[in-house]
């Protein structure tokens, strides 16, 4: 089957308004900052199902409340959220939609834990909304 794809019709200014999008969301994580977080992430229009997910091997966050409780207790403990800046690839999906990739350091640790540091290949989705681009879905990957 022929997929006829209008990729073409995202700009490179919203291209990198994506980048700036994802870099946006990983200052907040790295600040443990909520506001940040529900402020990248997209809303449904009225009538429609929520776009926001989160899935990872260990969990799947269904909806934009619970991925923001996810992050909610993430935050309570250790959480920086480094990407690799020279390697984010953003790449249109269509007109509406785009796939970020970025290799990314993640460093976790619960409250009064030891942290640790992993590399994850981050990939998301962001959607074009009403009030801009937004991230719809987040998976992230472990590299090792």
């Amino acid at each position: 089957m022929l997929i006829k794809s209008n990729a073409s019709s995202v700009t490179v200014a919203e291209i990198e308004e994506i980048r700036s999008l994802f870099l946006r969301q990983a200052a907040g994580e790295t600040a443990h900052d909520l506001n940040v977080i529900e402020s990248v992430l997209a809303h449904a229009p009225i009538g429609q199902p929520d776009p926001v997910n989160f899935v990872a091997r260990a969990y799947r966050f269904w909806g934009r409340e619970a991925v923001v409780e996810h992050f909610r207790e993430v935050f309570k403990g250790t959480w920086r959220f480094e990407p690799v800046e020279e390697e984010i690839r953003i790449l249109p999906l269509g007109p509406d939609a785009a796939h970020i990739y970025a290799p990314t350091h993640i460093t976790a640790g619960a409250p009064g834990k030891e942290a640790a540091t992993f590399t994850f290949l981050v990939n998301e989705i962001a959607i074009r909304t009403a009030e801009g681009w937004r991230i719809s879905a987040i998976v992230p990957v472990p590299a090792q």
